[in-house]
């Protein structure tokens, strides 16, 4: 494509911007949100969800249930494998019983 003065002299200075105040004039009331703004907005508030918004926008994004890292959650079995029983620890990691006996014995073996 060869570029002609025309095209590469696009004058970008007269476009209008609109500054974050604009915006947030345009949109101060959650209420106007889509269903997943507002429910972000009670939980974190209006600015952390409009940054989620900014940041992630347009995508779609899954959750794991599991909050902890698989080494994170081996470390805290062995580190308290003496203090705590497994019922214990797999409630704070949200793990069953069971999974947290298995990496029990994965770890002594």
């Amino acid at each position: 494509m060869k570029f002609t003065e025309k095209n590469a002299n696009t004058n970008f200075d007269t476009a209008p911007l609109k500054s974050n105040k604009e915006v947030m004039k345009l949109s101060a009331n959650p209420e106007h949100y889509c269903a997943i703004y507002k429910e972000l907005t009670d939980l974190i508030g209006e600015q952390n969800a409009r940054k989620i918004w900014q940041e992630y926008r347009g995508m779609s994004i899954q959750f794991p249930q599991r909050l902890y890292s698989k080494e994170y959650t081996r470390d805290f079995i062995a580190e308290n494998l003496d203090t705590m029983k497994p019922r214990e620890m797999a409630t704070l990691l949200n793990l069953t019983e069971r999974r947290v006996r298995q990496i029990i014995k994965e770890l002594k073996d």
